[in-house]
């Protein structure tokens, strides 16, 4: 996501065009491309296979002053029949040519058919086109970790020829077992993707395997090369579930981050983003840029962030640790839907404005390199009338990272082995401005908790968690001692707790991922440990959140419902 403006200039284009008739043997290969708002960024070529020759390319253009669609003149080249051909799509910033600043683009269009098309991407996109007949396999889909049972083996074929193809063998073997095969009839016309699942499951079994799915008796293929695709898969015995976070940078003086907000706020608002029994969070860093740059929410955890994720522009998003190619709320959600193979419990308890902070970290798979656990004390919302654009309110903002922006490093992840961190940190309430951590006005029930774990090398956020601090709800140490079990549950759910220091009733709830109250009880404290059995069973199967509040004591914990 973008961006300080930039000053406009005349658009230029590198290039070899060609508008003539192409002679007997050859192919005319037009492409066509439609820039979005920020042309300087993007570049392209037209190529065989390695780079080689290079039969078109463009780059160096120029910045528009506003969102929106800027065509640039067709390139036409003439090309041998029976050649592969590279079209290769960039974008230096890593938000692709669509959709956020315009609807850019590019089709490849070979004697007046469309073969290839394309424009929502990260960094970049290629698309290969065989001028003759051509069928591959585009990826694979499963997610890299899946939980032990009958796995559907999916993913997409795409036509890169010219010709229509009507029918194919899909093939998959697992660590180079027995071949499991199925004959496909389907109508796939030039340019256009085919998704599959394939009928006959595979029992994945614990443990790291090798997916190879392969493509056959496709009538006069022209490239083997791009018949076989791979996958490793790793097999768990249990998941968790996930929360999501997104992350953005932004600030009080970005003109494109206001206008951003005027859609993506509303969207954050109805997902119930950050609020008690969601599994949707987000935390905010306040940059010092554009001019005047003088944000005062701007604080050096949030410029560590920053410098992490290389982020040179704003606004510019990343969910679970992946740039967003989608503001959209179904996309968040598609996110938050996934298994999560950490499970991330977080409590805290505060005395005043102090706040204790306390995270369990337990993988559900032997996950590989080095992992942080990064916690965030996020303001929910303030008003700033002194910004510079045409927003003055402002939400989910990072306030201070406990410890710092550097986070928390965990040791190896070991299946099973739970990790606990704790943090400690007094807040101080009113004079925010540029290298400090005051939080605005709202005082503590305005501050929610969020923590997340991250691959470091890959910034792949393996789990996220989030709580919201309750008005009068103070939770204390005991708090951290709440035990659900077991977890995942078929519907009865142990609760233990230490209540020495609560006093009166406990209220137990349950709520979806909603946000909804779907379960609830009262109960009287009598001191020491505490125990109480909750009938799930009346609930659909799904993801859940139990609270427990009281005088002095508060606990919440994420529970897994499967019947």
């Amino acid at each position: 996501m973008k961006k300080n403006l930039l000053l406009v200039a005349a658009i230029s284009l590198v290039s070899t065009q060609v508008n003539a008739q192409c002679p007997v043997g050859e192919s005319e290969v037009t492409v066509n491309v439609v820039l979005d708002r920020y042309g300087s960024e993007i570049s392209w070529s037209l190529t065989g296979p390695n780079n080689t020759p290079v039969y078109a390319s463009g780059d160096g253009y120029a910045n528009a002053t506003a969102n929106g669609e800027y065509p640039l003149d067709p390139v036409t080249v003439c090309v041998p029949v029976g050649t592969q051909i590279f079209f290769h799509a960039e974008d230096s910033y890593g938000d692709g040519w669509c959709c956020a600043y315009g609807e850019g683009g590019y089709t490849v269009v070979v004697d007046g058919l469309e073969v290839a098309s394309g424009g929502a991407f990260a960094s970049s996109q290629t698309s290969q086109v065989f001028l003759g007949t051509d069928l591959a396999v585009e990826n694979l889909t499963m997610e890299p970790v899946v939980v032990q049972g009958d796995l559907t083996i999916t993913g997409s074929v795409v036509n890169t020829g010219v010709t229509p193809i009507t029918s194919f063998t899909l093939t998959y073997t697992v660590d180079g077992g027995t071949p499991v095969s199925v004959p496909v009839t389907a109508s796939i016309d030039p340019g256009e993707s085919y998704t599959f699942s394939h009928p006959t499951p595979w029992s994945a079994s614990l443990g790291s395997h090798s997916i190879a799915v392969d493509i056959s008796d496709v009538p006069a293929d022209g490239v083997a090369s791009n018949d076989l695709l791979d996958q490793n898969v790793g097999v768990a015995d249990q998941s968790a579930p996930r929360t999501t976070i997104i992350e953005q940078f932004t600030s009080s003086t970005c003109p494109p981050c206001a206008s951003l907000n005027v859609t993506f706020g509303p969207t954050l608002t109805s997902l119930n983003t950050n609020q008690a029994g969601n599994n949707i969070a987000a935390i905010k860093y306040h940059m010092n840029w554009p001019s005047p740059g003088n944000d005062p929410s701007y604080n050096p955890d949030g410029n560590t962030r920053k410098s992490y994720y290389g982020v040179t522009g704003i606004p510019d998003l990343f969910i679970d640790g992946k740039p967003m190619t989608s503001v959209g709320a179904s996309y968040i959600q598609d996110q938050a839907a996934r298994n999560a193979f950490v499970d991330l419990q977080l409590s805290y308890w505060t005395n005043g404005n102090t706040i204790n902070v306390t995270a369990e970290v337990t993988p559900l798979w032997e996950y590989t390199g080095t992992h942080k656990l990064h916690i965030g004390l996020v303001e929910n919302g303030y008003d700033y009338a002194a910004s510079t654009t045409t927003q003055d309110e402002f939400h989910f903002v990072q306030r201070k990272m406990l410890p710092n922006g550097q986070g928390n490093t965990l040791t190896p992840f070991a299946e099973d082995v739970t990790q606990t961190v704790n943090r400690e940190y007094t807040m101080v309430f009113g004079g925010p401005a540029q290298g400090n951590y005051n939080f605005w006005d709202g005082g503590v029930q305005d501050v929610t908790v969020v923590a997340f774990v991250q691959n470091v090398s890959t910034k792949e956020i393996l789990q996220a968690a989030l709580a919201p601090v309750l008005v009068g709800m103070e939770e204390n140490e005991a708090g951290q001692e709440l035990r659900v079990f077991p977890n995942p549950t078929n519907g009865a759910l142990n609760l233990m707790f230490d209540a020495s220091m609560g006093s009166g009733n406990a209220s137990i709830e349950v709520f979806n991922t909603l946000g909804e109250r779907v379960y609830g009880i009262n109960r009287p404290l009598n001191g020491g440990t505490q125990r109480e059995v909750l009938d799930l069973s009346s609930l659909n199967d799904g993801v859940y959140f139990v609270h427990i509040t009281a005088d002095g004591f508060r606990a919440s914990r994420t529970v897994n419902l499967t019947k």
